[in-house]
């Protein structure tokens, strides 16, 4: 059997994929610092954050970033001129001296769309959010930073990407973006539409009652093609408007991912005497609970919420603004890979 030439373009690659395996495993671990919400609040340009964000967490996830998520690897097959190096597989080059080459099982494109809840109670920031004096996230800027990532990511895998803002209010600044309050941008997969999307997330502002719950019912009432849903939200709401709201999306088809967002200080709030708190959306004032009780209510609420959405059935994930943004990829990749 006659010994395949190697390319030209290909020569000297064997020795440098050994010195790549003799690597120790720590050069393949992803930048930490990239993950973490103190670093990325320190950067006012969203799309540099999601960049940062995703780049971090594609090297953690694989060692290469060459390799896409939305293709599952199926057989070898040998390496023929004309091939696109970029599905050798180098290793077993590095083992056996053949170019072999990835065969993979094509998927469907994904149609994802995210819903963000731009209330009031969105831009909620305590001190306790912020560590060493390092910068924090609002609710609404982690909420926003995150789903910048999964439209790069969406656009990573050539998948159909679309936006629901609920609520929000204009940014009264000088020479302020438009305000994105209320916008819909159905899934498309070009370029330029996620670029709509990002500026349409870097002007979103928290402002005002979403009314999520009615916001849902509407949406799963005009959006008829199925996909995935992912909301950002704090749920600070009535749970039994928002389980009914899921489940009108489930029963139509789609796959729902919840991401319940909090701010460290409203799972240990730190409150001097006689202070009394305002509702940031309706105004009203009221006196503060005795400590006992409002960590009954709250770990009632979170219980109850949780167990809501896994009976929908939707996937639930609690995320403070301080958690690594990490978790919350890792979750949508596990729904992806269950679906195919």
């Amino acid at each position: 059997m006659r010994r395949l030439e190697i390319p030209a373009s290909l020569r000297g690659l064997r020795s440098r994929m050994r010195r790549r395996l003799e690597q120790p495993e720590e050069a393949e671990r992803p930048p930490r610092e990239h993950l973490r919400p103190e670093f990325l609040a320190g950067l006012k340009r969203l799309d540099l954050r999601a960049k940062l964000l995703l780049q971090g967490f594609l090297q953690g996830v694989h060692p290469t970033r060459r390799r896409g998520f939305s293709a599952e690897f199926s057989d070898y097959r040998t390496f023929v001129p004309g091939d696109d190096p970029r599905w050798m597989d180098w290793r077993v080059y590095a083992r056996t001296d053949r170019l072999y080459v990835k065969r993979f099982e094509a998927e469907s494109a994904l149609r994802a769309t995210l819903v963000l809840d731009a209330s009031a109670s969105m831009g909620y920031r305590s001190p306790a959010s912020g560590s060493y004096g390092a910068p924090a996230f609002t609710k609404l800027g982690y909420a926003v930073t995150l789903a910048a990532a999964f439209a790069y990511l969406l656009q990573y895998q050539r998948d159909r990407l679309g936006l629901l803002a609920i609520g929000g209010a204009e940014d009264k600044a000088k020479n302020a973006p438009p305000s994105s309050a209320g916008c819909h941008l159905p899934p498309r997969s070009s370029r330029n539409h996620v670029l709509r999307v990002l500026q349409a997330l870097s002007a979103l502002r928290s402002g005002g009652d979403a009314g999520v719950p009615s916001a849902l019912e509407a949406f799963a009432a005009r959006e008829r093609r199925r996909g995935l849903i992912m909301l950002f939200t704090d749920a600070l709401c009535h749970r039994a408007p928002l389980l009914e709201a899921l489940k009108r999306l489930k029963h139509r088809g789609h796959d729902v991912i919840v991401f319940q967002i909090w701010d460290p200080g409203e799972l240990d709030p730190v409150v001097p005497p006689g202070v009394s708190f305002r509702d940031p959306e309706t105004g009203a004032k009221f006196a503060p609970l005795p400590r006992e009780e409002y960590d009954r209510r709250v770990q009632e609420h979170l219980a109850e919420l949780r167990r809501g959405c896994l009976a929908v059935p939707a996937e639930y994930q609690f995320l403070q603004t301080t958690t690594p943004f990490d978790r919350a990829l890792l979750r949508f990749l596990t729904l992806r890979k269950k679906k195919h």
